[in-house]
This record gives C-alpha cells, structure tokens and sequence, in this order.
C-alpha cells in the first residue's frame, strides 16, 4: 500500500490510499473478480481506523476493536490487470455500538470512479470469546467529529444503489 499526499481536486478530509490491481485478482474475463474489491479496501480501511486511533494501537491498549458484520459492494465499471487504484475512505455513521464506513474505488490513471463499498461494523470488546459493546465515549466523540467533516462532502455519484435497510 502506498500513502501519498491527496492530489490537486482529491478531498483532503478522506483517507486515501494507492495500489494496484494485482494478477490474482483477474477472472477469466479478463477484468478484476468481483470478490477482490473486498480486498482492495482491506488496507483502505486499516490506514483510516490507524488516522481516527481505532486501529492495532487502540487494540492493544484496550483490548477492543471492530468487525464488519456486513459489506455491499456497487460495480460501476471494471478494472483491469495492473490498473492504478485510489481508495478514499468515509465514515457515513456512527451509533453507539457500531459504524457505517463507504470506499470509494477510483481506477487512478483513468480518472473514472469503479466501485463503492460500504461496510457496516460492529464496536467490540475482544475477551474471550468478543462481545459486541458500546463505542467508547472519547473515541465516539472522535469519529462522530470526522463524520460530520465527511459530511460536508457530496455522496459519489451510485451510492443510491446502496440497501437502505444497511
């Protein structure tokens, strides 16, 4: 995973990282298999939970952390071997046990956006065995303050696509 910089237009408020579409991820028709959008946000989503300190530093010290407990996944057009990927990541929502988090998969050199992922997840206390529990209350203050900076920002265009019932 490379982290850079936003670019010139990129919102600066939304975690972003770079990578590239890898041959493992190409089905036999040639373009990335659907299952490897999941992937291509994986690193996404744990250099953003590192920014909002949700992430391994928070574990360690309070033996809590989050897991996604459902993902949707909008294609919009397809990507190819070796593509440039850029992958902005939101928090759309915040609710005392869990939180709502889009991706959005631009192919990087073709400027055009390819997908969004939207995961919900779920505040947990890791134990054994893990037990679903409330966001502590600084770190909830935390992320609703990122929230509602993602906010200000408009919606990429499909995200209506999207369950409502998320």
């Amino acid at each position: 995973m490379e982290v850079l910089e936003p670019r010139n237009g990129e919102p600066s408020d939304l975690p972003t990282h770079r990578l590239k579409v890898e041959p493992a991820w190409i089905d036999t028709n040639n373009h990335m298999n659907a299952a490897y959008y999941t992937v291509a946000v994986k690193d996404a989503a744990l250099y953003a939970h590192d920014a909002w300190d949700y992430g391994d530093d928070f574990r360690i010290r309070t033996g809590e952390s989050n897991f996604v407990v459902d993902t949707q996944v909008i294609y919009l057009r397809e990507l190819l071997l070796g593509a440039g990927l850029l992958v902005r990541t939101r928090i759309l929502s915040v609710e005392e046990k869990r939180m709502s988090l889009l991706f959005e998969i631009f192919n990087d050199e073709l400027d055009y956006l390819a997908a969004l992922v939207r995961y919900r997840v779920i505040h947990v206390r890791l134990g054994p065995p893990p037990r679903a529990a409330a966001i502590p209350s600084p770190l909830r203050r935390r992320l609703e303050m990122v929230r509602e900076s993602h906010a200000k920002l408009p919606l990429p265009p499909g995200h209506e696509r999207f369950r409502s019932s998320f």
